[in-house]
């Protein structure tokens, strides 16, 4: 009779470990989903769409189509979702919208539930197949499970499934949007500002590192490959930041005898060289960096104030790993399509100036004035035909300007 208690018990546990375990019911979504069905009835999605479903990150992501404004976008997340959910519905809630791009964010409530990484990897497989076979033409992105900081005890699960997904993406062609390690701060913990109160959702500066890695991680990438077929030099001189930089496809010969690397990606902001300045400036160990950015925020509609904010974010991530690295910040170009928005990019170069005096490391490069002519004005022929980035003129300018700030020496 003694007995009867402790097997009861050991019933109870089984059992409710079989319940939790038990496939969940899609059925729980069908009133979120009949709401997508009806919202298409009332508004016609656009053609060529880029999709994003998934969990309530996604869900939750009201800035999304303020951030991707070059294409149509539409958000079919449903919060507390599996992916096993969204492959279910997959015929209602993707497959019909006939997207050219698709991000899948799920997984994390999965795990949450009881479910194994290797359960999760079976019902991604089950996604990318439907979504290969009846949509062969679109492109799939998996955004890697992320960490939060209310679920840090299941971390050692969410680092095997994404490992397990990325290797599964890595074979059939799905590109693996790798957000993970972007969410941690130095001590390897989550960074709890890109997250809400409730330590799970993201905040919007989570959003930022979403968005960043969606559109630089091929670039990024692509420097590792670079680094593959030539091995980068030692304590190099590295200019980083967007198109000016990525374009300058003279600069080696323009500063001979020096170290020099490009490492620009072109439509970036401050914000996107902060977030990889571990994968393009860090990992050199640089004894300079030259970074050109800012005219790309104040364009899509940033505050001077949040330019200066971002690039002071990344001079505290490079100091904090390279503490000797002189940075130098090129000022922001009057460029002709851009010139509606010159006292805005002015009053960015005005604080940055204003803050690299604050620190022998640092230093404010002014090229703006050097490319003005007799009328205050850009002049008219050191630009391309889009009236934004500069020809060899204008490249020019800046190498006279430049060359006098670059460390010859390590």
């Amino acid at each position: 009779m003694i007995y009867r208690p402790i097997f009861a018990l050991l019933f109870l546990i089984v059992t409710a470990h079989a319940l939790a375990l038990a496939p969940a019911d899609p059925a729980r979504f069908d009133k979120a989903i009949a709401a997508f069905e009806a919202e298409d009835a009332t508004n016609t999605p656009p053609k060529d769409v880029t999709l994003f479903v998934g969990a309530s990150n996604i869900r939750r992501w009201q800035s999304l189509a303020q951030r991707f404004k070059k294409s149509p976008v539409l958000n079919r997340g449903f919060g507390g979702s599996h992916i096993s959910d969204v492959a279910h519905f997959a015929d209602r809630i993707v497959i019909k919208y006939r997207p050219k791009q698709i991000y899948l964010n799920a997984g994390g409530n999965d795990l949450h539930s009881g479910r194994t990484p290797e359960e999760v990897l079976a019902s991604f497989e089950a996604f990318a197949t439907k979504v290969r076979e009846e949509l062969p033409r679109t492109k799939l992105a998996f955004i890697s499970i992320p960490t939060a900081p209310s679920r840090w005890e299941e971390v050692e699960q969410v680092k095997k499934t994404n490992s397990l997904i990325s290797a599964y993406c890595a074979e059939n062609g799905v590109e693996f949007i790798n957000i993970f390690p972007l969410l941690l701060g130095s001590d390897g913990k989550p960074r709890p500002e890109l997250y809400v109160e409730d330590k799970l959702h993201f905040s919007e500066a989570g959003y930022d590192v979403v968005t960043s890695a969606i559109r630089w991680q091929k670039d990024i990438f692509a420097f590792t490959e670079q680094d593959a077929e030539e091995a980068p030099p030692a304590n190099p001189i590295i200019f980083t930041g967007s198109s000016s930089i990525r374009r300058w496809s003279s600069l080696a010969d323009d500063f001979p005898g020096l170290p020099v690397m490009n490492r620009g990606f072109g439509g970036s902001e401050a914000f996107d060289s902060f977030n990889y300045a571990d994968l393009t400036v860090i990992r050199y160990k640089p004894r300079q960096v030259v970074m050109y950015a800012g005219s790309n925020d104040i364009a899509a509609g940033k505050t001077p104030q949040r330019v200066l904010a971002d690039i002071q974010a990344f001079v505290a991530k490079v100091h904090a790993a390279l503490p000797d690295c002189r940075i130098s910040y090129i000022s922001n170009a009057p460029n002709p399509s851009r010139w509606k928005l010159v006292d805005h990019m002015r009053e960015v170069n005005r604080l940055v100036a204003d803050f690299c005096k604050t620190d022998p490391r640092l230093e404010y490069i002014n090229t703006h004035d050097a490319m003005l002519g007799a009328d205050g004005k850009p002049l008219p022929d050191i630009f391309v035909s889009d009236q934004l980035h500069m020809n060899a003129k204008g490249y020019a300018i800046w190498t006279k300007v430049i060359a006098p700030h670059l460390l010859k020496q390590h």
